[in-house]
């Protein structure tokens, strides 16, 4: 992979890991709600992924972290409005952390239900094929989502329709507090896909190369009117399901920090000659910079006022 695509990964990952540590501390202080299912350990696949696609291309993604967003370029502001229940928000602070939408940068959001976003994918994906050919929709989920019977479902339609759809299971080994292996049958997720006569492969989650490569392989099939891939990257959950998750459920919840992506991507960066202390520090500095801007400006924005809460609900006929 190019370095400079890598280095561009690495930025928007750690930009997530610190935005997602800064929500923390604005929830811990009460300044707002605990709803953030943090994304630690899952960004570098996240925005890997994300990196392989065309601007006008399409994403619906999973529960866990902040990194889609970011990696299609949605404001920090905006999302943390979307938490404040502040104006400003994509949403006008009415869906939270899991339902940020930004159309224009192709960012569809988040089913309301687990596993919803399998049957939105496919009419993503039936209307991509009619009005856009060419264009792909990228729907990310877990492994727990997988095992939801829209899944197979969507799969299944998908696959019979040719639809430009790629499908991402972020298998970190969890739903919730429940392993996958006292929850799913098959030791990969992937192992599925032959099911329903479509390619299913497994990759390295913590690997953004790795990643980009499988990402580049299942949207040049998509885009060619071959039907959906299933990808499944084996990752890490770094951190509990939701804020002050205490993981007792976990035994290996300190171990897990061992197999954090971000550092193994910064040696690497290194290595390669792209990074150093004085970049990173420069980096970490624009970051802080970033990020402290858009709490302010979220803190200065006023609350919702109450009737705009039977705004929106419908659509104009």
């Amino acid at each position: 992979m190019d370095q400079t695509r890598l280095l561009d990964i690495f930025r928007t990952a750690l930009l997530s890991r610190r935005f997602e540590e800064r929500i923390v501390r604005l929830a811990m202080a009460g300044e707002i709600p605990g709803t953030l299912h943090a994304g630690a350990g899952q960004e570098v696949c996240q925005v890997a992924a994300i990196s392989a696609l065309d601007s006008t291309d399409c994403i619906l993604y999973g529960h866990r972290g902040v990194a889609y967003m970011l990696a299609r370029g949605v404001s920090l502001s905006g999302i943390l409005a979307d938490m404040a229940g502040k104006e400003g928000a994509t949403c006008r602070g009415k869906g939270g952390v899991m339902h940020v939408v930004d159309v224009d940068k192709g960012v569809l959001g988040e089913s309301g239900t687990l596993g919803g976003g399998f049957v939105i994918s496919v009419g993503v994906g039936m209307a991509l094929k009619r009005r856009h050919p060419g264009r792909v929709v990228t729907y990310f989920f877990g492994d727990g989502t997988s095992n939801r019977g829209t899944f197979h479902e969507s799969l299944n339609w998908a696959a019979l329709q040719k639809l430009p759809c790629v499908y991402v299971c972020e298998n970190n080994g969890w739903a919730v507090s429940v392993p996958t292996s006292s929850s799913t049958a098959v030791p990969d997720i992937s192992a599925r896909a032959a099911g329903y006569g479509v390619p299913g492969v497994v990759v390295d989650g913590n690997d953004p190369a790795a990643v980009y490569e499988v990402m580049q392989h299942a949207l040049e099939r998509a885009r060619s009117g071959q039907g959906p891939s299933l990808i499944e990257a084996k990752l890490t959950r770094l951190q509990g399901h939701f804020v002050g998750d205490q993981q007792t459920y976990r035994a290996d919840a300190e171990q897990a920090l061992e197999r954090d992506p971000l550092p193994r991507l910064e040696r690497g960066l290194r290595d390669a000659g792209v990074l150093d202390a004085a970049k990173l520090a420069e980096l970490e500095a624009d970051i802080e910079r970033q990020i402290e801007a858009a709490v302010e400006t979220v803190k200065a924005a006023p609350l919702l006022a109450p009737e705009v809460a039977l705004q929106d609900l419908y659509a104009e006929g």
